[in-house]
């Protein structure tokens, strides 16, 4: 028997906000002219989240964490560039500035 497909339908069953919504939501908790940059959907501490990296009309990069299951936002902060660099775009990559 087949796991994956079986995880793949329990963890879609759990997921009620879309990646384009959560981008949205992501981009209106940061403000006006603000822009997706990358979102990706992943676990923080155990729960199913999108993590977005979002660039602000002032060109300052927020990390975004909005959860994937009532779309509500769970963090927002900012982040300087230096940091964005340290973390080697970790949010992309499932290590750095998230966990």
């Amino acid at each position: 028997m087949q796991i994956g497909p079986t995880i793949a339908k329990a963890i879609a069953s759990q997921v009620h906000v879309s990646l384009a919504n959560a981008s949205t939501i992501a981009e209106k908790a940061v403000g006006a002219n603000a822009h997706a940059a990358a979102v990706r959907i992943g676990v923080v501490h155990g729960f199913l989240v999108y993590m977005a990296l979002i660039l602000d009309g002032n060109n300052n990069f927020h990390g975004v964490i909005v959860d994937a299951g009532n779309g509500k936002v769970l963090t927002s902060s900012q982040m300087s560039f230096a940091a964005l660099m340290r973390s080697g775009m970790g949010m992309m990559m499932g290590n750095g500035i998230y966990h």
